[in-house]
């Protein structure tokens, strides 16, 4: 029980000291919620998507959880920039899975559905735009859908230039958390 315990400690501790070295483009105190997770996995036909991309992966708490529900031959393109996090998803050992080490602003390819863990609004206005209307393209050769969290409504404005949406509180998060469900304009 004691190791557990540690690890959860030098887990969160881990978090706090991204957030402090990189607020810009590490947008949290603390890894997302099982909660947060099950939330944003629920949102789309797991039996019908097939390739998946999610950015601003992280350390690969919403990673792991989406390889445990897509079906076998589905694919997940993990796009990420923190080069100490691009390490540990390079842990997961699934065949299904591509860590995408760059700019979720690259984003090419066929997608059924996008999930997005980036800090919007923390990131330049410009990049979130780029990255916003890219994802956008990208889902709208399939009709498909991007989920995305937020801890405040202030991105709405922004989403709205590309998406219609929905929202749902998650407030076992911390901290609490808003997820939108996106479909491109």
């Amino acid at each position: 029980m004691l190791n557990i315990t540690m690890l959860t400690i030098k887990n969160q501790f881990s978090y706090l000291q991204n957030f402090i070295s990189s607020p810009r483009t590490f947008g949290t105190l603390a890894p997302s919620s099982p909660w947060l997770c099950q939330t944003m996995l629920n949102q789309i036909d797991w039996t019908k998507s097939l390739n998946i991309a999610e950015l601003g992966a992280g350390d690969g708490v919403l990673t792991k959880r989406m390889l445990a529900t897509m079906r076998a031959d589905a694919h997940l393109q993990a796009f990420e920039i923190q080069p100490n996090l691009v390490h540990k998803l390079n842990l997961i050992d699934d065949r299904r899975l591509q860590i995408m080490s760059h700019s979720a602003e690259h984003l090419n390819g066929d997608f059924d559905a996008i999930f997005s863990c980036l800090p919007l609004l923390s990131i330049p206005t410009r990049v979130s735009m780029r990255i916003l209307q890219k994802t956008r393209q990208v889902l709208q050769q399939k009709d498909g859908v991007l989920v995305l969290f937020q801890y405040s409504q202030l991105s709405e404005k922004m989403l709205s230039r590309y998406f219609s949406w929905k929202k749902i509180r998650v407030i076992k998060n911390f901290p609490p958390a808003i997820v939108y469900v996106c479909k491109p304009l």
